[in-house]
Formats: structure tokens, sequence, C-alpha cells
């Protein structure tokens, strides 16, 4: 928090790494760690990027019916369930954590 610099990444470079034209107005900036005396990588503590899915009747069926793990996530997409990316694009928004770091921890 003290050290952390806004980041200028180009749009595209954020629309690759997940976030939708939207969510690019203007009423939020990335940040990048720079690090500081209280926390010299520019990251303190730690934070969890989290996945919930609810198992839904429609992801119910997929599970009993043997349906691959592909099937399931393609199902929870539809339903609306963030992925592991798009949770830490949600707190790169806030502030969070740094865009790096999400790229770094999520395969996509």
């Amino acid at each position: 928090e003290n050290c952390k610099q806004p980041a200028d990444y180009p749009r595209e470079a954020l629309l690759r790494a997940g976030y939708a034209a939207e969510d690019l107005d203007g009423s939020w900036r990335p940040f990048r760690a720079v690090g500081c005396n209280s926390c010299n990588s520019g990251y303190k503590g730690r934070v969890g990027l989290y996945q919930v899915m609810p198992i839904t009747e429609a992801i119910q069926r997929i599970i009993l019916t043997e349906g691959t793990s592909m099937d399931i996530a393609a199902q929870a997409q539809r339903e609306g369930v963030r992925d592991l990316r798009q949770s830490g694009l949600v707190k790169v928004r806030a502030g969070v954590t740094t865009l790096e770091e999400v790229i770094a921890v999520t395969n996509q």
C-alpha cells in the first residue's frame, strides 16, 4: 500500500489478460509492485484466488454421466462462475495485487 505505483498497460494487453471492454471504462487503474522498507518486494501478506462453483442440477448431471472436467468448466462458465483468472482480475481492479502476479499464477 505504501509503495504501489500506477501501471500503464496498453488496452490490448488488458483485453488479452481477460478484461472485457466495458471493464476498461477509466474508473480504476492497475498498480505495479515497487517495494519499500515496509514490504521490500512490493507485496506484503498473501491473498487468495478462489473459484466457487455451486453444484447445480446441470453440473450434477454432467458429473453423474461421467462428463469431463472440460464439460463441467464449460457449464460453470455458462452459469457465470468466475474462474481463477477472473477472480484475480477483480483483485487487480481493487488494487490488491498486480496483473503480473495474476498472470503468473493462473495458467490461461
